[in-house]
Formats: C-alpha cells, structure tokens, sequence
C-alpha cells in the first residue's frame, strides 16, 4: 500500500487504503485538494482535536442518514472514514493529545 496523502489524519496506517495513483471519491476526492493540500488536512489543523471530533460526528451522522436517498453505499463510505477519524482523534484526546500532533 502507498502512503498516505493526508498523513497527519493517518500516521500510522491509513484506514481508506489510498493509493496515490487511484481516483478515490470517498477518501480523497480530487475537488478537495489544492496546492497539494487537502481540505480535510486544513480543517483538522485550524480545529483541534475536540472541535474535528464534533465535525466528524456530524459528517457521519450526514452520510448514514442521507445514503439510501443520495449517495448508496458510497455515503456509508464516507462516513467509516469519518468515524476511523473520529476514533483516531478521540484516542489522542484520550493519550492527553489535546491538540492532535500525533506526528
């Protein structure tokens, strides 16, 4: 498996199973990068842990109740990420990591 992009949500072992070369609609969508940077990299890093926790709760909350109407199963795709994110973060909350400088 290739690395990462957003190695900072994932430092040890990325859970989308991302490989660079892939176009990947549900971990790393092509229209949220710029520059190099994802989105997602930028709203965890303007956050904190506790606020990107609230964020993630609320992004799976958005997929599981929309996905029969929109999105299928990729929806509910979308929200295993959010919710591998949110434990990830909850465990750094957890190891006095307020922050989430993990790396």
């Amino acid at each position: 498996m290739s690395e990462c992009v957003h190695r900072k949500l994932c430092p040890n072992e990325c859970p989308c199973d991302y490989l660079e070369t892939e176009q990947d609609n549900v971990n790393h969508p092509a229209h949220y990068t710029s520059g190099g940077i994802e989105c997602i990299d930028a709203i965890k890093a303007s956050l904190g842990n506790a606020e990107f926790a609230d964020y993630c709760k609320g992004n799976i909350i958005k997929y599981v109740w929309r996905y029969r109407s929109k999105g299928g199963t990729e929806d509910l795709k979308k929200a295993r990420v959010y919710l591998e994110w949110l434990i990830r973060v909850e465990e750094d909350i957890e190891n006095g990591n307020a922050k989430g400088n993990s790396d």
